[in-house]
């Protein structure tokens, strides 16, 4: 298996909200570093170390965003379709680490593969229509802000 980076973070990534940014490029970061240690015929405990860190991390980051989805108001078909996506990453990797626990084979190349296609889509999707409300939102709070209230006669 190749050892370069599964994800470069570049400016496609980006969403214009720091706080998913930078969880971003960690989650970025901790999916490329199981992709090297994966790729290094790991013992079935680095493994499970592995998988569990990432899914810490996830969840982790999940929960920022729902919470920014609570306090901006993100709600309806779209949020429960970003949280849906949310739960069923996190369903996939608890999956992994319940075969790593029963000492079952789990495809490493095929997780990585996993974690790199699901990471891409959801920061460049779902995640980016996020950040869209969170930006127009603010616009909107900054313009109310800014514009003085006429006085009443």
């Amino acid at each position: 298996m190749d050892s370069g980076p599964a994800l470069a973070f570049d400016d496609a990534f980006v969403t214009g909200i720091e706080v998913i940014d930078v969880q971003h490029r960690n989650l970025i970061n901790l999916a490329n570093e199981a992709a090297e240690a994966l790729s290094a015929d790991p013992s079935p405990a680095q493994v499970r170390s592995l998988v569990r860190e990432l899914l810490s991390y996830a969840i982790y980051h999940f929960r920022t965003e729902e919470q920014l989805m609570q306090e901006y108001g993100y709600v309806g078909a779209e949020s429960e379709s970003h949280i849906a996506r949310h739960r069923d990453f996190s369903a996939r990797v608890v999956d992994v680490q319940e075969k790593l626990q029963r000492c079952e084979y789990v495809d490493t190349g095929e997780l990585v593969e996993f974690l790199a296609d699901w990471i891409r889509h959801h920061i460049l999707g779902t995640d980016q229509d996020l950040a869209a409300h969170i930006l127009r939102c603010r616009a909107e709070a900054a313009h109310q802000a800014a514009t003085p209230l006429s006085p009443r006669d």
